[in-house]
């Protein structure tokens, strides 16, 4: 008897559990087809998965680095992020970082405005640092206005 009801248990453990799944295998599927496309917030939301639930940073730069040549600017920011982490002041990764940053920072991402400030002031910038903290800070950003004010002392 306690058979019958371990085998019932585990067939409708499986009617239930496995569609779930197989739909899910699906939408990444269906998501990666409208990258390839050039849908830019289905290479966004492919590198969020990979960078939020597969911890894989290196995939996910691939698809925020293609979100972000499409145009969508948080993409910009996060692979900015994920590269200047990986990098060092005036590395090839900082380099990519900063054009990124740039991208987005010039269509008014607050975020990518303060970490170019933070690329600067890595590599001793003083001047330019304070420069992008400020236009941070204009856009609303407050650790961009402390630490213009910091700065400035």
């Amino acid at each position: 008897m306690k058979y019958i009801i371990r085998a019932l248990f585990v067939l409708l453990s499986m009617a239930v559990l496995v569609p779930g799944a197989l739909a899910q295998e699906n939408l990444e599927e269906k998501m990666k087809a409208l990258c390839q496309e050039g849908n830019s917030t289905a290479c966004f939301k492919i590198g969020e998965r990979f960078r939020t639930v597969e911890r894989d940073n290196k995939k996910a730069l691939t698809y925020y680095v293609k979100a972000c040549d499409k145009g969508y600017m948080t993409a910009c920011t996060n692979g900015g992020i994920l590269l200047a982490m990986k990098g060092t002041p005036y590395s090839k990764d900082f380099k990519q970082a900063r054009k990124m940053f740039d991208k987005a920072c010039e269509a008014g991402e607050d975020q990518s405005c303060f970490n170019l400030g933070t690329l600067n002031y890595k590599e001793g910038r003083q001047k330019k640092a304070i420069n992008y903290y400020k236009k941070a800070c204009g856009m609303g950003n407050q650790a961009g206005c402390a630490r213009e004010k910091r700065l400035k002392r």
